[in-house]
């Protein structure tokens, strides 16, 4: 499911900005973005996105910026010097003139004095990073349970649509098996026409009974029933359904695909294309459905 959240909060002179973004795929895959200061909190922030999501690509990344007077952090030259040497070394090396911003330079590591924090301080901004994510989570997950309500109403529309085509298709097998019947008993009686030979009404209900057990689909449609009544109830939980939404669709695709071999009618086969085609719509969907 997709969705985005961002959220700031203030602490010990500090701006937290957290920012969450999710985008579809069938499997969790997690990636988290912290200043190095923070990588103790990794794993608990990973930990309260998984609880809330069960499928997709996320992506957090959190920055904390001083203001104000923790701004003002003094340099430690010795590093600073170290990094510029070290430049100028590079650029020599390479024959190019090497410039870096001042900005990237006072990201490196050990290049600002660090910021004195006291214990109470720590604890007071790492609760701060972890209420950020927390609302960022919150923000994005509006979003995505918005888009999981409107491919619901996509989904139960396209279940609605395969009841529709496979009664009219249960409804059309006997015409059909008729159908074949009469064309039956044509091409015998124009094969054996100037033989003699007639065509008794009992080899013609044989074989007629002998194609309506081959080709019947009763028992595929009273499976795909059975697999929409599981769908729709899938549909209707408040836990992640995605994978066994797969399963079913996947079953589903099965069942008419028996059911397209069986056709030897051409209206039943049109109703059975356009069967596979709202199953495929579904098989399409519930791959962004956790």
């Amino acid at each position: 499911m997709t969705g985005y959240g961002q959220a700031r909060r203030e602490a010990n002179g500090r701006v937290i900005a957290a920012e969450l973004r999710s985008v579809n795929g069938r499997y969790l895959k997690l990636s988290a973005r912290l200043p190095h200061e923070f990588a103790a909190l990794e794993r608990e922030l990973e930990k309260r996105v998984r609880a809330r999501v069960a499928r997709g690509s996320v992506d957090l990344t959190v920055r904390v910026e001083l203001t104000g007077a923790r701004a003002a952090r003094p340099i430690n030259s010795e590093a600073l010097a170290a990094y510029l040497a070290e430049l100028r070394r590079l650029g020599e090396r390479l024959g190019v003139q090497v410039s870096v911003s001042a900005d990237a330079i006072a990201s490196l590591p050990g290049v600002l004095e660090p910021d004195e924090m006291s214990a109470a301080e720590a604890t007071e901004l790492a609760d701060a990073v972890t209420a950020a994510v927390c609302a960022a989570l919150e923000e994005a997950d509006r979003m995505r349970l918005a888009e999981g309500e409107n491919l619901r109403a996509e989904l139960l529309g396209h279940c609605d649509a395969i009841e529709r085509l496979v009664s009219e298709a249960e409804e059309r097998q006997p015409a059909s098996l008729q159908e074949h019947q009469r064309r039956l008993v044509e091409r015998v009686n124009r094969m054996l026409q100037g033989t003699g030979i007639a065509v008794t009404e009992e080899n013609v209900a044989r074989e007629a009974a002998i194609y309506a057990d081959r080709s019947s689909i009763c028992e595929e449609i009273a499976r795909v029933r059975s697999h929409i009544a599981q769908f729709r109830e899938a549909l209707g939980q408040d836990e992640p359904v995605g994978r066994r939404l797969e399963f079913i669709a996947q079953e589903l695709h099965r069942e008419v695909n028996t059911m397209s071999a069986k056709a030897a009618d051409a209206t039943l086969s049109r109703q059975i294309v356009a069967l596979h085609g709202e199953v495929d719509k579904i098989r399409e969907q519930v791959s962004n459905i956790e």
